[in-house]
Formats: structure tokens, C-alpha cells, sequence
């Protein structure tokens, strides 16, 4: 049994190596263990220092010193996020005008969408999605591509979000703190400033895993959101950074 719990160890870790995080659900079908083992292995790893727990799992001790490609963090916590998506997705009115981050959570909320709306986002991976929508009015913001997190930035498409009240606006977040929402980029950082600014409703939509983390920019302050979409609960101290009126929703996959 011993030489079984070390043999699992060595193949979680070299998993976390790879992706960078891991849910209970990735180890349990990464080992082939229950639920309770795969909460115990993460507690065993966090004890000795191989890797940090985290809410809904565990993480590098290096997550968030490098950013995962789009295409890496798309594999991460698949089912949370799509419990997400589909929480964010009953906001969303036919009629209505929304603003959709480049997020891979709301890449699956776009996905899902289909009622007639005006959906404006500078994501790349959300445009493809919404172009076979024919009941969807797609407004992509153009400009110089960020390959890297594949979202397009210009002081045109800045100037464009500036104008329109959007009903509401649904934003990922690389990171979430005391202090506001905070990206890894300056430029994506402003679009979700000024969109927090000029939208009826803020929705965002973060894991709990990345509660108390770090990112060098900041997009804008906790008390302008009016909904937060989760994966599981925040703890009480974390709750104190919101203002009282904030919709906390927990999405369970």
C-alpha cells in the first residue's frame, strides 16, 4: 500500500508539473482513487511542500509566476467551469447587449448561447464561437493580437466599449484579492476597466482557487461587482472584501 501511495505521488506531481493545477476531479481520473483519497493525497502533498492546496484542489508552488498558454488553462478544471458557464449563462436575456471576456470559462458560456443578443468581446477563441450563431450580433474589438492569451487590443476598440451600457458584462480574472481583480496584462486590464465602468451589471466569474492570489494589474475595485460567479464557496474573510449587496452564486458541477 505504501509503495502503491508513493507510486500515485510521483505521477500527481509529475501531472502538476505539466498543468500547473489539478481538481479533485483530475486526480481522481489521473490515479483512479475516490474522492476522499484524492482530498487526503492533496493534504499529504501540501504538507510536504510539493505543491499548495487550494480550494478546489492543488496548484504549483510555481502557479502564477509563469501564465499557462489559452490553450493549457482550456484542460484545467473543465467541469467547474462549465458549471460556471451555465450559471452565467441564465443572466443573459434575449434582446440584451453583453460584453464577454476572454476568459475559458466564458469561452464556454459563449458557446452556449442561444437566443438572439449583441455579444461584444476582444476575445478570439469567443468570436470563432459566436460566428456560427446567425442569432447572434457578434461585435469583435480588432486590434493587435495578444497570441499568447489570444484577445485583441487597440485604443479604437478601447474608445468603442467606452460608449456602449452594456446589460451586463461577464469577466474572468487571473487573479482575485483584497485589493480588486487583477490581470496579467496591462492592456486587457484596461478593457475590463472601462467595461466594469460603463455596464449596467458586473458579472464575474472566478475559481475559488485563485481567491487571495496575485496578478500585476489591477482591472478594477471588488465593490463594483454586482455577481460572483464560483466553482465553491469563499471563505468568510474572503466574503468581507465584497460589498454586502454583491450576489455570491455558487456553481456545483
Amino acid at each position: 500500500m505504501a509503495m502503491y501511495r508513493e507510486k500515485r505521488f510521483e505521477q500527481i506531481k509529475k501531472l502538476l508539473d505539466e498543468k500547473q493545477e489539478l481538481s479533485i476531479e483530475d486526480i481522481m481520473q489521473a490515479v483512479g482513487v475516490s474522492r476522499d483519497t484524492a482530498r487526503r493525497d492533496i493534504v499529504a502533498l501540501d504538507a510536504a511542500g510539493a505543491g499548495r492546496r487550494t480550494r478546489g484542489g492543488i496548484v504549483s508552488l510555481t502557479f502564477g509566476h509563469t501564465i499557462p498558454s489559452y490553450s493549457e488553462r482550456q484542460k484545467l478544471f473543465s467541469a467547474e467551469k462549465s458549471a460556471m458557464a451555465q450559471a452565467a449563462l441564465k443572466l443573459i436575456q434575449p434582446g440584451g447587449v453583453y460584453f464577454i471576456d476572454d476568459s475559458t470559462t466564458l469561452l464556454k458560456l459563449s458557446q452556449s448561447i442561444t437566443v438572439p443578443v449583441t455579444i461584444y468581446t476582444h476575445s478570439l477563441d469567443n468570436a470563432i464561437a459566436l460566428a456560427v450563431r446567425p442569432e447572434v450580433t457578434l461585435r469583435l474589438l480588432g486590434g493587435k493580437l495578444n497570441h499568447h492569451a489570444r484577445f485583441f487590443y487597440s485604443v479604437a476598440g478601447l474608445e468603442t466599449l467606452s460608449q456602449v451600457h452594456f446589460d451586463a458584462a461577464f469577466i474572468g480574472a487571473t487573479a482575485v484579492n483584497a485589493d480588486g481583480l487583477f490581470f496579467a496584462y496591462e492592456n486587457d486590464a484596461q478593457i475590463k476597466g472601462t467595461v466594469a465602468k460603463t455596464a449596467k451589471k458586473v458579472v464575474v466569474v472566478a475559481e475559488a482557487q485563485k481567491f487571495g492570489t496575485d496578478a500585476t494589474y489591477r482591472g478594477f475595485e471588488l465593490n463594483a461587482i454586482d455577481t460572483l460567479i464560483s466553482d465553491t464557496a469563499i471563505l468568510p474573510a474572503q466574503k468581507n472584501w465584497f460589498d454586502p449587496n454583491t450576489n455570491l452564486i455558487v456553481a456545483i458541477p
